[in-house]
């Protein structure tokens, strides 16, 4: 009534504006801006998330594998998806993540280089008030803070179900536990899962009655130092016939040595050295069919992604995580162990569909 009555007044005066026509325009104005500032917050727009990764590098087809479901995930929900790569570098995974807080990022994936050195990056990112979940490299478990959430794979059972694979098939030829000496390659002990695969291989040998006569570490995964050891190992001991292997990365160094050597033979050839490995990569699923390698578990890259993934959005709802959640905060998979008789018949296998030739 108001507006109604300044705007007749309006008309009386000739239609020249007035001060007291000036005043009922500013009071309309200030009842629509009212207005839109008091619409539901339903018809505002929405600020997109963002998932920053910090992956240990692409130096791995793994990890190039985990990269890529990550990001396909997370773009399948909607989110915008950005990645840093710390060429394994500790120091720069570090910087990587701090940029990645810096970019105002939702949440931090974390694919740790040194499961000790990550322990800072969780602390700085938990102190900027964003959540940061760990993806297939735990933390060290002594660690006082730790992941919000976190999607890996139990590296013990890992190693120990392809060693008990490989067992099966040297007692269907005929081979006696007595009789196995062992080549065992360790990998990076900086990363969680290579100490854990190795306390998986010595569980085994152990309960199996096996002699392991040759440890070999690979730091930083290195191939170099798998070809050298593994060299250095069957030329002082030509009776080896079980390798044990950290991760398929690690087969073509320990192949060379042997070849190098003329013990690579396939199974059922005689001086065959049986070889039970990690990981499943395309090499691998190369040398399973051909027959020189005998088992590998696989490495779930995709069933960790997913379920990081949906972790993430929990956490994006408001879900905080314990040991009595469900999920729980810790998630360890299970991986099926890989030989001749179902590399076939086995369905998502990453190591398949990463394949070089695909």
């Amino acid at each position: 009534m108001l507006i109604t009555t300044y705007c007749h007044k309006s008309i009386i005066f000739g239609g020249k504006m007035t001060n007291i026509r000036r005043l009922g325009i500013v009071v309309l104005i200030s009842i629509l801006i009212v207005s839109f500032t008091a619409l539901p917050s339903c018809f505002a727009a929405s600020k997109k998330k963002t998932v920053g990764f910090s992956s240990v590098g692409r130096f791995s087809l793994a990890f190039i594998a985990g990269e890529e479901y990550l990001k396909r995930y997370s773009e399948a929900n909607g989110w915008n998806y950005i990645s840093a790569i710390a060429e394994n570098d500790a120091a720069k995974q570090s910087q990587d993540i701090d940029d990645l807080v810096a970019r105002n990022v939702d949440v931090v994936i974390a694919m740790a280089v040194d499961s000790k050195a990550i322990i800072s990056s969780i602390r700085s990112v938990h102190a900027a008030g964003i959540p940061i979940v760990g993806y297939m490299r735990p933390q060290d478990p002594n660690a006082s803070v730790k992941f919000d959430a976190f999607a890996g794979q139990d590296t013990v059972a890992q190693a120990y179900d392809a060693a008990m694979a490989v067992s099966k098939m040297m007692a269907a030829d005929g081979v006696k536990a007595k009789d196995v000496k062992v080549l065992h390659v360790v990998g990076d002990p900086k990363d969680e899962n290579a100490l854990k695969r190795k306390q998986g291989f010595e569980n085994a040998s152990k309960e199996l009655g096996w002699t392991i006569v040759s440890e070999i570490v690979c730091d930083a995964w290195s191939l170099d130092k798998a070809l050298t050891g593994a060299t250095n190992a069957l030329e002082a001991d030509n009776s080896i016939n079980v390798a044990l292997l950290a991760s398929d990365y690690l087969w073509p160094g320990v192949k060379t040595a042997l070849q190098n050597q003329d013990m690579l033979k396939k199974r059922g050839e005689k001086g065959h050295v049986y070889i039970a490995s990690q990981d499943l990569f395309p090499v691998g699923v190369d040398d399973i069919k051909a027959g020189y390698m005998d088992a590998s578990t696989v490495l779930d890259m995709n069933g960790m992604a997913v379920t990081a993934i949906e972790m993430v959005k929990r956490l994006f709802n408001g879900e905080k995580f314990s040991e009595t959640t469900t999920p729980k905060q810790f998630n360890w998979m299970s991986g099926t162990t890989i030989t001749k008789e179902n590399i076939d018949t086995e369905k998502n296998l990453w190591g398949v569909e990463f394949h070089p030739d695909k």
